[in-house]
């Protein structure tokens, strides 16, 4: 992982806290159809998965999602 991905990751970890979720990574060692090695987006509140059952978003598909997430969160406060 470069500097530049660990950065990213960290953003998009205070994105999702600032939006009520949770950004997790795998800690699997071995890739298994249930855990493929990725990141996953938890609700903060329930600790249920929101996105990534399987552990296979990578950080183009997590900031994707967030900011999908935060639009959607602005429209319904408007």
């Amino acid at each position: 992982m470069t500097n530049s991905d660990k950065a990213r990751e960290n953003a998009y970890r205070r994105q999702a806290i600032r939006l009520g979720l949770a950004l997790r990574k795998s800690r699997a060692r071995h890739w298994s159809i249930d855990d493929q090695g990725g990141y996953y987006i938890l609700d903060a509140a329930t600790g249920g998965v929101v996105l990534g059952s399987r552990r296979e978003l990578d950080l183009d598909k997590v900031g994707e999602y967030l900011e999908k997430y935060g639009r959607e969160l602005r429209a319904k406060a408007e």
